[in-house]
């Protein structure tokens, strides 16, 4: 079985950083780590999903702009210094072992040598330092130090043994305070039989005061009592949490291994920092390693925010869903009045970036457009009912809907309810930009786009929401007097049209356009409406649309645009090809990629590509292996399918198997995958002589496909 590990041999050159960082990651969802310094010098970042900056910086004029360093967002919470000054002239070699979430440095300078593992523990709050050293040769010392900044409080103390760092944001314009105290203390030392190598154990508690009030006396008590044992019991929970973790689902791809090993690390990437149920990540995930990340690391809501959800609930892992309707529900609020007061309709208004609890990340008051950041955009609470659809479809999870979003999805139906404007017998969409477009100040520099009329992407999402709620109602039996309209929506709300370009039909953006728009893509991926067999002739419009556009190294699509290319069947080879050049060009050594349009959002867009290539659901019609090579063999266990079917696959030698588990006892779909394929029922053989084989199913059924 391959270890999936990346192994570096120079230290971090790029952190920290304002945006995504070139060191080494590890996390437990709330708690994240950062390597950075060099041999002799180590330094850890310790980031935290909750601590944030709850600034919400106000341009008063045009010509007002903010340091970089003062702006508010997601901060890093802690600092920690390894000194091995006799290493400074050492070799240096470090690794990310996603498999068993942790991070070891190997230095070493002829006879001496240092190796340490860092593990941010699965079950609880609590950072293991473990360092195994030449003895008396190479001297050690861990500490933490201060991290001052622009209105920031900075405290540190000794009490019992354990040193602490305190770090604070308490002004009193932010929208709520965030404190945060990393807690140190030595656990334990031993030597070796023969007296040449010393373990050394350092644990560091960290909280904040969205853990809990008395998040001081919580972390140094957590840590001043701390055991030998207790540290072994940590990393024994550890590597079962993640082993467990890594049970649901997987991918193995022998001659691709390099996919596969971004299959993983985007999933790791997203693992490592979606713990935390009020705090997600936000553009940068939780990755900070200074002070005013770029965006606020804010949530961007016109897809950057719900990109890194893209390819986890097909990945087997909806539990990660369980922190994004968060910063949404909290905003909502605001979003109502917004909605009432700026353009006189129900249902909500969001701006283009919000922050957690309600946060507001940018307020523009000498701007016409309210004031606020829209970029002239009607769907950015209309975007973030992708991922509930990803998530709806694929689990059905009738329970976990009616918590966690469909009075969310009803709230953005009455928003669209009110603000369509039918005539001409159709639903039209005005003033709704496509693209992001500038503020404006007045007519005079109103900047195109804020007229835009029925976008393709809005007219898409539309669509998807008044589906997903017609399903969801008639599941719960609720809103039955609703649903007649949102049905009329449907019906009367047209998805898309063509133009010629280059002689070949083309998805047109907006009305009026004769321009290529690479956002009209998101049609089909993420929103799902765009099909092979549902809408025939805008699906071959996007193929051309994909192939004139040739946009395989854009800043802002790389988490759909290959997807899309997995649904419209390109050559496997050719999908590939590009995503090693996308590797070679953008990979970080962390496995996180280097754009300048987003974050942890292209962390999704391997395995999400991959995902596709292997096994396709949208249309309710599930695809084995659609994507990919007969040449090639693969197998992946444990993805998930829309109907909430668990399916494993593999094809060896160009013939194709697969185990098809029903959760829901719901009709499955299935297209043949080739001549002689059938599916077994026990000792029932249903052969797949048609092009598509509907077959019913019982909760917890198991269905195997093969030749």
């Amino acid at each position: 079985m391959q270890k999936h590990i990346f192994t570096i041999t120079d230290p971090a050159k790029q952190t920290p950083k304002i945006n995504l960082p070139d060191g080494l990651i590890t996390g437990n969802g709330d708690v994240t780590v950062t390597l950075a310094g060099g041999p002799d010098r180590v330094r850890v970042y310790i980031g935290k999903a909750d601590f944030w900056k709850a600034d919400e910086p106000i341009y008063r004029n045009y010509s007002e702009r903010i340091p970089q360093e003062e702006f508010g967002g997601l901060c890093p919470l802690g600092l920690a210094e390894l000194l091995l000054p006799h290493m400074a002239w050492a070799d240096y070699r470090a690794e990310q072992d996603m498999d068993g979430a942790s991070i070891s440095l190997h230095v070493k300078d002829r006879d001496q040598s240092a190796d340490l593992r860092v593990t941010v523990c699965a079950a609880e709050n609590t950072i293991l330092f473990e360092l195994d050293r030449s003895f008396p040769m190479v001297s050690a010392s861990l500490a933490l130090l201060p991290m001052p900044g622009p209105k920031t409080i900075t405290e540190t103390g000794e009490e019992r043994g354990v040193s602490w760092t305190v770090r604070g944001f308490d002004d009193p314009e932010f929208r709520f305070p965030s404190w945060g105290i990393c807690a140190l203390k030595e656990i334990s030392r031993s030597r070796s039989e023969d007296g040449r190598r010393e373990k050394i154990v350092w644990a560091v508690a960290v909280a904040t005061n969205h853990d809990t009030a008395a998040y001081r006396y919580e972390a140094v008590e957590r840590v001043g009592v701390m055991t030998e044992e207790d540290c072994g019991r940590l990393l024994a929970e550890h590597a079962e949490w993640w082993k467990k973790f890594w049970s649901k689902s997987g991918v193995s791809l022998p001659g691709n291994e390099d996919l596969e090993l971004y299959w993983y690390s985007g999933i790791y990437a997203c693992a490592c920092c979606m713990r935390n149920k009020k705090f997600p990540p936000g553009i940068w995930g939780a990755y900070a390693t200074a002070d005013g990340m770029q965006f606020s690391a804010d949530y961007h809501l016109n897809y950057n925010y719900e990109a890194p959800f893209y390819a986890l609930t097909a990945s087997n892992h909806p539990e990660l869903l369980e922190c994004y309707m968060s910063p949404i529900t909290a905003y909502l609020p605001r979003a109502k009045r917004y909605a009432r007061e700026f353009l006189g309709t129900r249902g909500c208004l969001y701006p283009v970036g919000i922050g957690p609890l309600g946060l507001e990340c940018l307020v523009t008051p000498y701007v016409k457009e309210h004031g606020r950041l829209f970029h002239g955009q009607k769907s950015n609470a209309s975007y973030a009912c992708v991922v509930p659809m990803m998530h709806w479809y694929a689990t059905r999870d009738v329970d976990f809907a009616k918590r966690e979003y469909y009075d969310f999805l009803r709230t953005v139906a009455e928003f669209w309810e009110d603000y369509l404007v039918f005539e001409d017998g159709r639903y039209q969409i005005y003033n709704d930009a496509l693209n992001e477009v500038d503020w404006y100040m007045g007519p005079d520099v109103k900047p195109l786009g804020h007229n835009d009329k029925n976008p393709i992407v809005s007219r898409a999402l539309v669509r998807m929401i008044m589906k997903m709620l017609i399903d969801i109602a008639g599941e719960l039996g609720v809103d039955a007097d609703r649903i007649p309209k949102w049905q009329d929506i449907l019906d009367r709300l047209p998805l898309g049209e063509t133009f010629e370009h280059d002689g070949e039909p083309i998805l047109r953006g907006i009305d009026g356009s004769t321009e290529l728009r690479e956002l009209a893509l998101e049609a089909m991926f993420p929103a799902g409406q765009i099909g092979r067999y549902s809408t025939p002739e805008l699906f071959e419009a996007a193929i051309n649309t994909h192939r004139q556009l040739s946009i395989w190294d854009s800043h802002n699509r790389f988490c759909s645009y290959y997807p899309d290319a997995a649904r419209m069947g390109y050559p496997p080879a050719e999908i590939v090809s590009h995503i090693r050049e996308v590797i070679e060009k953008r990979g970080l050594p962390n496995g996180m990629f280097s754009y300048g349009g987003g974050g942890l959002e292209n962390s999704a867009a391997v395995p999400g590509t991959v995902n596709e290539m292997l096994l396709q659901s949208y249309e309710d019609i599930l695809r084995l292996f659609p994507c990919w090579d007969p040449a090639w063999d693969a197998s992946f266990r444990g993805l998930r399918a829309f109907g909430a079917f668990v399916v494993d696959g593999e094809m060896k030698g160009g013939k194709i198997s697969a185990v098809i588990r029903s959760e829901k006892g719901r009709p499955l779909t299935l297209e043949r995958p080739g001549d002689g394929y059938a599916v077994y029922r026990g000792d029932e053989v249903i052969p797949l002589s048609e092009k598509f084989t509907v077959i019913e199913t019982v909760p917890g059924e198991v269905l195997t496909v093969r030749k």
